[in-house]
């Protein structure tokens, strides 16, 4: 067992092979080449079945050592684990406490990824769509048949975005998948949806500031009044948080100008209403002018950004 006080280090300096793998499964932590080299030295270079740990330790550290090996596109190991999991007792008895029986998911799941390590890609949807038929909210299922998807170039972008969507509605609070849809929604212009999913990100990762950034300029693409004074308000989030932020910077300038720019258009009823967001538009546009030339001083940019700057600031006198 792994005591509170050990730690990775401490496991790896005692030569505790087996904590070590555990450590690494239960803080799922992403070190391969330390899975290979403990995995290695708990079961020999050709992972001995008469080991002397128990059938479950085995199968879990063989499981880790195959996914480490894809990991580092170490295919002959990742086969080499394939076919020592088929010739342990695990793989034969379902009552076994190490149990990975064929047809058992956990088995599937570890083919899907050597089928993926070796491109066989539609071997790998294969077993992916077998698991979802007999468990349809499958997250593990659901996420990798989406990478897949994405990884082909040939995959239609509509097949994408359902893997995505079955995903999603099983795993509303994944953030990174919230954030993948924001970017498939930008790759095919549907602005309005990327927002969607961007507003889902900030939620999740309120103190991003490139979050907050990138949703300001999507609502800047969409236009609008309205979707400009939200555009505004991400932009000065983006920079509270980052200040240093140049492309916030430039963007809130930006957004803030063209909010100005579209309420000049606007009906002259609209202007009245709008007239306290106008002042507070005109001063972010001084403000972003301000921080901008700020960041630029000392450089070789900076006669010319602040020429330019210099010409926002005329058209607001």
């Amino acid at each position: 067992m792994i005591g509170p006080e050990d730690d990775l280090a401490t496991l790896s300096y005692k030569n505790d092979h087996l904590g070590v793998l555990r450590f690494i499964r239960a803080h799922a932590l992403r070190q391969p080449t330390t899975v290979i080299k403990h995995g290695l030295a708990l079961l020999g270079d050709q992972l001995d079945l008469k080991s002397s740990i128990d059938d479950a330790s085995r199968t879990a550290a063989m499981e880790q050592i195959c996914l480490a090996a894809i990991d580092i596109n170490d295919h002959v190991l990742a086969e080499l684990c394939l076919d020592r999991l088929k010739e342990s007792p695990a793989f034969t008895s379902d009552n076994n406490e190490g149990s990975i029986v064929k047809d058992s998911e956990r088995y599937r799941r570890l083919l899907g990824r050597c089928f993926e390590a070796a491109n066989d890609f539609e071997s790998a949807l294969e077993i992916y769509d077998t698991m979802l038929k007999r468990n349809p909210s499958n997250l593990v299922a659901l996420q990798r048949k989406y990478c897949v998807l994405r990884s082909q170039n040939e995959s239609s972008t509509e097949d994408i975005l359902n893997a995505l969507n079955q995903y999603l509605g099983q795993q509303l609070s994944d953030v990174s998948a919230w954030y993948e849809m924001a970017q498939l929604r930008l790759s095919i212009a549907d602005f309005k949806g990327a927002a969607y999913a961007l507003e889902q990100v900030v939620l999740g990762s309120p103190l991003d500031a490139d979050v907050h950034r990138e949703l300001g300029e999507v609502y800047a693409t969409i236009g609008g009044l309205e979707n400009l004074t939200d555009a505004r308000k991400h932009m000065a989030q983006a920079l509270e948080l980052e200040p240093s932020n140049i492309r916030a910077q430039f963007g809130l300038l930006s957004v803030s100008q063209q909010f100005l720019d579209e309420s000049d258009s606007s009906s002259t009823k609209q202007k009245k209403l709008d007239e306290h967001e106008r002042l507070v538009a005109t001063e972010l546009v001084r403000y972003g002018a301000v921080e901008i030339i700020k960041s630029y001083k000392g450089s070789k940019l900076f006669a010319i950004v602040k020429r330019v700057i210099d010409d926002y600031a005329e058209n607001l006198e």
